[in-house]
């Protein structure tokens, strides 16, 4: 009598017994279209030969969006090149491979796409300061087969000679007008504009990389709502 009462007639029993005895419903995850499977480099702006100058700031970021729900959130990254003067030189962006799902593979794979077309040793600014550990604590912890990263940590190391940067710092992410010259970066040294505006390019660019497969926000609703 019950389960007749809820589904209104017993013609509707048999689509809705399972939620009605269990609390199951039909999923709807195969409405989500997959992320992209290959990682994928794009230039915004392209260097000379596609290298990144060593006395050019470097500045990295990584983006997740509509986590955490790994069925949903989906990853970009970017990396922006400034001259001494803060003129833009370089930036580039892209989607990691499929095995980097989460925030912090994507800061990871930003560094690598960073560090791989750099002339020598990059000066990094990076906003994530776990990634900025990994790097200071070195190659042997960095590709520990416990980490899921490990992979990309090991390119990270070849390409930097098996040595962490030796400009390398952490900096501050969303920061406002008044942060400038006041708050500290990770060496110590007082927060530029240049790092300001480097940093907010990057996370920029980073959020446009997720949109070239981001789930399509009426199928957003839909999980959502179930």
């Amino acid at each position: 009598h019950d389960v007749l009462a809820f589904c209104g007639d017993s013609a509707s029993i048999g689509d809705n017994l399972h939620w009605v005895t269990r609390a199951l419903q039909a999923t709807c995850a195969y409405i989500v279209p997959p992320p992209k499977q290959d990682a994928t480099f794009m230039w915004v702006t392209r260097p000379e030969e596609g290298l990144l100058q060593p006395c050019w700031t470097v500045y990295t970021d990584g983006s997740m969006l509509d986590g955490p729900t790994p069925l949903l959130r989906r990853t970009g990254w970017a990396f922006v090149a400034l001259d001494e003067v803060g003129r833009v030189q370089a930036s580039a962006c892209g989607v990691p491979p499929a095995w980097i799902s989460t925030i912090f593979g994507a800061e990871t794979w930003a560094v690598l796409q960073a560090v791989s077309h750099a002339m020598g040793d990059a000066i990094l600014r990076i906003d994530c300061k776990a990634a900025v550990d990994v790097l200071l604590q070195g190659r042997e912890r960095a590709v520990r087969p416990s980490r899921l990263t490990a992979r990309a940590w090991a390119a990270v190391f070849a390409a930097l000679d098996g040595q962490p940067p030796k400009d390398l710092s952490w900096v501050p992410a969303h920061t406002a007008a008044a942060d400038v010259g006041r708050r500290r970066i990770g060496n110590g040294q007082l927060l530029t504009l240049q790092d300001q505006r480097g940093n907010e390019a990057a996370d920029r660019l980073a959020k446009e990389a997720v949109d070239a497969h981001r789930v399509p926000a009426d199928v957003r609703r839909v999980i959502g709502d179930q």
